[in-house]
């Protein structure tokens, strides 16, 4: 079995895993979204075409592949754009459509949930914590991985939390 876990989002990741560990983990392809204006906030979208690509390449075609996709929303507050929300909606949409397309069954995994399950839910700390703390936990459960060396790679990062739990979860 293989399982895809999605952290959606313009800066999202999707790692896949397998039963011998972490077989690959990427950010999600973007590409300019066409006609945009100068004032637009979100100018990029995610690449279907090219995400369809990496997963089909990345996944034997005998095996049975499961995906799971963090469950996302809107949320209020005023660091929260009306463009930054909706590019963050087309985003899950674009990637639950190339899911639906392979033909692959798809689940949800509430932040509140699989955080939890990695003790990563803690007021106390600040989100540049949590984020260290998710890569801490990817990097103690799958060593050497080169893809998530930097700081930035925080969202594979919990790609792999997000596939992780949910191997752990099914089996």
């Amino acid at each position: 079995m293989i399982v895809l876990g999605i952290d959606p989002g313009l800066t999202g990741a999707c790692a896949v895993l397998g039963h011998n560990g972490l077989l690959a983990v990427f950010d999600l392809p973007t590409m300019e979204i066409p006609g945009v204006g100068p004032k637009a906030l979100v100018k990029r979208k995610v690449d279907g075409l090219a995400l369809r690509r990496r997963i089909l390449e990345l996944c034997p075609a005998d095996e049975p592949i499961a995906a799971v996709v963090e469950a996302v929303g809107t949320m209020g507050g005023k660091d929260n754009s009306v463009q930054t929300q909706g590019s963050l909606l087309r985003t899950l949409g674009a990637v639950e459509c190339v899911l639906e397309c392979l033909s692959l069954t798809v689940d949800y995994a509430h932040p509140q949930t699989w955080k939890r399950f990695f003790g990563l839910i803690d007021p106390k700390l600040s989100a540049t914590e949590r984020k260290a703390k998710a890569l801490h936990m990817a990097r103690t459960l799958y060593p050497g991985c080169p893809d998530i060396a930097r700081a930035k790679d925080h969202n594979r990062a919990e790609s792999i939390l997000i596939a992780h739990w949910q191997m752990r979860s099914t089996a």
